[in-house]
């Protein structure tokens, strides 16, 4: 198989010279990990300090006292409800986002040891709503426990003595995550996207497009082998993935460093990973990235044209995002733990890289995986030499 060095040299110095690739593989993977990273962290930071909120109530009096932590916190803007308002409507119309109504007797009802009824209105519909209910709901749980142990010392009785139990929450050591559980839960899906993006500008041209433009005959009568020429052909497809992917990683470090304030709650944790981790990672992704690389190509090589292997490149997409987006939730059901998630391609490697960012690699997940994507990049690579061989392929247009 010799002159395969030749070929691979050949492709990367067109992909050098092509600014499409140049930004597709190195710096737009960087800057879109940067800007995905920040959007993120300014949306949760506003959530968590930034948002406003506007409290409608119906009785200013009855309230103060229950909602004074809120005016402390300055996150809320508490209004006098209107007289005669529909509160579905202005709840509708977005003019405020909770509505606490209180019976008009309450402060006698109260007083009198009654447990009058208050009601919070929401709309289901908006989050900002449900955000702001739930602030407001502890506001009043945390003054109604406030208020119960008051009643009970005043009758001289102890409120401890009627608690079944006290808990007493604490953090397992299980692992310092990588960047912070927030940041490991999606960056896997990010990691296999660029591995599966990183090449897409350049391998509708490698094959396809030179069948259009007619010089793959030139390269086909030249004395390297067909063999040759489709292995230096994907190797340089596969680096093109690889520098994506590593580039995408970068951005995500160089974020952690830098240490923004706009991206602290994105990164509640270190930058760091133990030796144990990257070996995971390098093991699981690699396969990954070699099974895609032939794939596209062999995609590419069974197109007539440019326009034809973007087609089958759609479809390739969506094989791939289902798995990806899939690793996303599939951590909230019964199935997170179970043994067939290492036998679904593209699913068990966001698997694999979620464990290794939370340091908690099952190393039966990552050998099945390993394995399993190493089996099919080898299918994917001899489909790719098959079909090199075959003159109705290369010369069909």
């Amino acid at each position: 198989m010799k002159g395969w060095w030749s070929i691979y040299r050949k492709e990367l110095l067109e992909f050098a010279r092509d600014k499409r690739v140049l930004f597709s593989a190195i710096v737009g993977p960087l800057l879109v990990e940067v800007l995905i990273i920040g959007i993120f962290g300014y949306v949760f930071r506003a959530v968590e300090t930034e948002q406003r909120y506007v409290l409608f109530v119906n009785d200013m009096a009855a309230a103060a006292p229950m909602l004074e932590p809120l005016r402390v916190s300055k996150r809320f803007t508490v209004a006098e409800l209107p007289r005669d308002a529909d509160i579905d409507a202005v709840l509708k119309a977005q003019v405020t986002d909770v509505v606490l109504v209180f019976p008009p007797d309450f402060a006698a009802r109260s007083k009198a040891g009654e447990r009058p009824e208050v009601e919070l209105y929401s709309d289901p519909n908006e989050q900002t709503s449900q955000i702001a209910a739930g602030v407001v709901a502890d506001a009043l749980d945390t003054f109604r426990a406030t208020e119960r142990g008051r009643r009970l010392q005043a009758r001289n009785l102890d409120p401890e003595a009627f608690e079944a139990f006290s808990l007493v929450q604490r953090a397992a050591k299980t692992g310092e995550a990588f960047g912070g559980s927030m940041l490991s839960s999606f960056l896997p899906y990010l990691i296999i996207i660029w591995a599966f993006y990183g090449g897409f500008s350049i391998v509708s041209d490698l094959v396809a497009g030179e069948k259009e433009r007619g010089t793959l005959e030139t390269l086909l009568v030249s004395p390297v082998s067909r063999e040759a020429i489709a292995f230096g052909k994907f190797l340089a497809l596969a680096t093109v993935s690889l520098v994506a992917t590593i580039s995408a990683l970068l951005g995500v470090v160089a974020m952690g460093v830098s240490k923004l304030e706009i991206t602290e709650t994105m990164f509640d944790g270190s930058v760091h990973m133990s030796l144990g981790s990257v070996v995971a990672v390098v093991l699981s992704l690699l396969p990954l990235i070699v099974f895609f690389a032939a794939s596209l190509l062999a995609l590419s090589t069974i197109a007539r044209n440019q326009r034809e292997v973007q087609g089958y490149l759609s479809l390739a997409s969506f094989l791939v995002l289902i798995p990806a987006m899939m690793s996303q939730f599939i951590g909230y059901t019964d199935a997170a733990t179970s043994k067939w998630i290492a036998f679904v391609p593209v699913l068990n490697t966001a698997t694999v890289l979620r464990q290794a960012l939370l340091e908690k690699v099952d190393y039966r997940t990552l050998a099945i995986t390993v394995g399993l994507s190493a089996l099919l990049a080898s299918l994917a690579l001899l489909l790719v030499v098959h079909l090199f061989r075959k003159e109705s392929v290369l010369f069909r247009t």
